[in-house]
């Protein structure tokens, strides 16, 4: 045999002459490549594919596909057509499904990897879980949990046995979407499959629970450790982690430092993230004094603090308009080697802002584009909020055209802010005209948006255009919420329509809804005090 007559279908024979010596038939591939110009074919390839995953040399077929997937005319559909073509000498292993599937993952070509899959199955092969498992959380991290969901369901049908990791990341998709019911329901389908659920598992489910703003989450989340428990399970530094910020973030401190007890019982430490939920938590409260006493009890502990442990301090000062000694911990964090963030100068800004410290806001923007940190859209809030609270709405306009001239996007709270103002203004109209621009272009509007604008319309003895809002909000998906119902029975009352605002009261009780502090001062103030008895036996005591 000529060296010159070498082409790609002698290639491809000599290959299969090679079959057992996969290092030898990868050398003579990449020699005619190099040597001799072999312009290699898509059947080529794929014989050598074989040949290599035959020999389970897995990274050279990782690197074969690589360059297969990278060349312009790749196509999915073809390369199984012709992995299939050219199995009948070389039996077609599944590694290379596997291996492909994985390719396709680290090159972002996700939809590829779920069309590798499933047409996998029309060639009688099943990729291992492993590689479903890359692509499954691939998906996740991507924000494509309908399809992670998919693709789930499908290697069920196909009964691909999947594991506590593909359990795991499903259930992760679910809490995420607050689709908390059906990550539950997935604890059933691990038993049936042979699956038991361990911490990460457990861990997914509370952290979905304590992030999901309904009335009782945490009452879940802690059943959930307490099945931990009775399953012989050890929690772990995350779960106590978790239901402490749960605990704060629903404002019960005390179930918190409760959380943090039987943490310590239980030999596991806190850490930074620990304290960072408690002094959030503390601060949040109005109880700066305790965050204080916190922020140096972990530093005697050992736990260095965090550019997010001053953020809350910061935040727990401006609360309470100590905006100086916010700024003194400004100072603190540069001495502690700690780099100020924009969510450090927010902070400060908007505390100068609530104050109506306007210039001492500005100065610290300064300090702030100095220091190389942008404004951003919550920059702008606090001080179009400043603004917008001593009326001076010229400003206001002007901080507008600069966020557009930046490019920095108005956001809901934007729209809020200047909502707000418009209907403490009685400028109703002109607030509607913000609803509308809303609903046209964006952002969309929420609870808050809705609710402000009929207290606006409310307030200005327009009852018909806040009940017609409340039919626009619905029509749109968004049904009253308490704070609704609050708005409107105040307004019917107002307006002296009491048996309208009783048949509203009514309404709000049938649908399960619990009153709150407002609604009782709503009734006792504009009802009960005017002379008007709400016939609602047995709800107010």
């Amino acid at each position: 045999m000529a060296i010159a007559s070498l082409n790609a279908t002698l290639l491809q024979e000599l290959l299969l002459g090679w079959k057992a010596d996969a290092k030898l038939a990868l050398r003579y591939f990449k020699w005619a490549e190099r040597e001799h110009g072999v312009k290699h074919t898509s059947e080529s390839y794929c014989t050598l594919l074989h040949i290599l995953a035959r020999a389970k040399r897995h990274g050279a077929v990782q690197v074969q596909l690589q360059h297969i997937i990278s060349q312009e005319n790749h196509s999915t559909a073809a390369f199984f057509h012709m992995l299939a073509k050219t199995r009948n000498r070389c039996p077609l292993n599944p590694a290379i499904v596997d291996i492909l599937i994985v390719v396709y993952g680290q090159n972002d070509m996700l939809a590829e990897a779920v069309e590798a899959i499933n047409r996998s199955q029309f060639y009688e092969l099943s990729p291992s879980i492993i590689s479903c498992n890359v692509l499954l959380d691939a998906l996740v991290k991507t924000r494509q949990t309908e399809m992670a969901r998919k693709v789930y369901w499908a290697l069920i049908r196909r009964r691909i046995t999947p594991n506590v990791n593909t359990f795991n990341i499903v259930i992760h998709a679910l809490s995420k979407e607050g689709k908390l019911q059906k990550a539950t329901d997935l604890l059933t389908d691990m038993q049936s499959w042979g699956c038991s659920p361990n911490a990460i598992t457990y861990n997914t489910l509370i952290d979905g629970h304590c992030k999901k703003g309904i009335i009782g989450k945490m009452y879940k989340a802690k059943e959930l450790l307490n099945e931990i428990l009775a399953k012989g399970l050890f929690p772990t530094q995350v779960t106590y982690n978790t239901l402490i910020d749960g605990y704060c973030k629903e404002g019960d401190g005390a179930a918190a430092f409760k959380m943090l007890e039987k943490m310590k019982e239980n030999g596991i430490l806190p850490n930074v993230v620990t304290y960072n939920a408690l002094i959030c938590g503390l601060c949040n409260e109005d109880k700066t004094e305790e965050a204080f006493n916190l922020h140096g009890e972990m530093q005697e502990k050992g736990v260095v603090p965090s550019i997010i442990t001053y953020n809350s301090l910061i935040n727990g000062l401006c609360k309470n308009g100590q905006t100086i000694k916010g700024e003194e911990l400004l100072d603190e964090i540069t001495r502690k080697g700690l780099v100020p963030n924009s969510v450090t100068y927010n902070t400060l800004i908007d505390g100068y802002c609530k104050k109506g410290e306007m210039q001492e806001a500005f100065r610290l923007l300064g300090c702030m584009i100095k220091k190389g940190i942008h404004a951003n859209v919550s920059t702008y809030n606090a001080l179009i909020n400043g603004f917008c609270k001593i009326g001076k709405m010229k400003e206001t306009e002007k901080l507008l055209d600069e966020m557009a001239e930046k490019n920095v996007k108005a956001d809901v709270i934007t729209y809020n802010i200047l909502i707000s103002a418009l209907c403490q203004q009685g400028r109703t109209p002109k607030a509607n005209k913000l609803l509308n621009e809303m609903l046209e272009v964006g952002p969309a509007p929420n609870y808050v948006t809705y609710n402000t604008l009929m207290n606006g319309f409310c307030e200005e003895d327009d009852i018909k255009s806040a009940l017609r809002l409340r039919k626009e909000m619905a029509k749109r998906g968004r049904w009253a919420n308490i704070a609704t119902y609050n708005v409107l029975i105040k307004g019917l009352c107002r307006k002296g329509k009491m048996q309208d605002a009783n048949e509203l009261l009514n309404e709000m009780l049938e649908k399960g809804m619990t009153p709150n502090h407002v609604t009782y001062n709503v009734v006792r103030e504009e009802m009960i005090e005017k002379g008007f008895v709400p016939d609602i036996e047995g709800h107010f005591t």
